[in-house]
C-alpha cells in the first residue's frame, strides 16, 4: 500500500468513526456484555441448581458417624473398643454391596459382622438415627443416585430394573424410600439429570 492509499484508508476510517453515535455504541457494547453475563449467570445458577438434589442428598445420607457415647455403651454391655471396631466393620459394610442383596436381615448382617443382632441394632440407631431396615433402603438409596449420577446406561433403565438392582422387592417400596429421602420421584430425578447432562454437552460444543 502507497502512502495515498494509507491516507486515504485513514480518512475513510475517521469518516466512518465521526459520523457515528459513539454514544450509542458505546451503550449497545455495554448492553450487550450485560446481556451476555446474565445469559451466563442464568445457565451457571441453572446447572448448579440440577446439582444441589445431588450434593444434598450425598450431604444428607451421611451413614455411621465414629463419635462414642459410652454412658450408652454400657448400658447395652458393649465396650466403647467393641463398639469403635463394630464401627469400622460398618464403614466398610457401607462401601460394600452386600446390601444390595434381597434376602439381607439383622441377623445376616450380624453374622457377617462377627457381632450379635443387639450389638448391631443398637450401633446402627444410635450412629445412623435409624433402625436396620432403613439404614438399609437408605444405602440402596445412595447406590442408585451414585449410579445415575456416574453411569449413563444406568439412565436408561426402566425404574423396575433400578428398583431390582438395588435390592428392593417392588417399584412402589423403591420409588417411596426414593422420594422420601430425596424429596421427589425417581422418574423426576432422573430427567434432570438427563437435562443436566445434555445441557453439559451443549456447552461443550458451544
Amino acid at each position: 500500500m502507497n502512502l495515498l492509499h494509507f491516507e486515504g484508508a485513514v480518512e475513510s476510517i475517521l469518516y466512518i468513526f465521526h459520523s457515528t453515535d459513539l454514544h450509542s455504541v458505546l451503550n449497545t457494547v455495554l448492553i450487550s456484555i450485560i446481556l451476555v453475563y446474565g445469559i451466563y449467570s442464568y445457565y451457571k445458577n441453572k446447572d448448579r441448581a440440577k446439582h444441589s438434589n445431588t450434593q444434598n442428598v450425598q450431604a444428607n445420607l451421611k451413614f455411621i458417624h465414629s463419635d462414642i457415647n459410652s454412658s450408652t455403651s454400657k448400658s447395652i454391655g458393649i465396650s466403647d473398643v467393641k463398639k469403635q471396631d463394630l464401627i469400622k466393620k460398618l464403614i466398610e459394610f457401607e462401601n460394600s454391596t452386600i446390601f444390595l442383596e434381597k434376602n439381607i436381615s439383622l441377623a445376616k448382617v450380624s453374622s457377617h459382622l462377627d457381632t450379635n443382632t443387639k450389638y448391631l441394632s443398637h450401633v446402627i440407631k444410635a450412629h445412623s438415627d435409624r433402625d436396620f431396615n432403613n439404614y438399609i433402603n437408605l444405602l440402596r438409596i445412595q447406590y442408585v443416585v451414585n449410579k445415575l449420577n456416574d453411569d449413563p446406561k444406568f439412565l436408561n433403565f426402566k425404574i423396575s430394573a433400578i428398583a431390582d438392582e438395588a435390592g428392593f422387592s417392588s417399584h412402589s417400596k423403591f420409588a417411596h424410600f426414593f422420594k422420601l429421602n430425596l424429596g421427589e420421584s425417581p422418574s423426576t430425578y432422573i430427567s434432570k439429570i438427563k437435562k443436566r447432562k445434555s445441557f453439559q454437552i451443549d456447552k461443550i460444543k458451544f
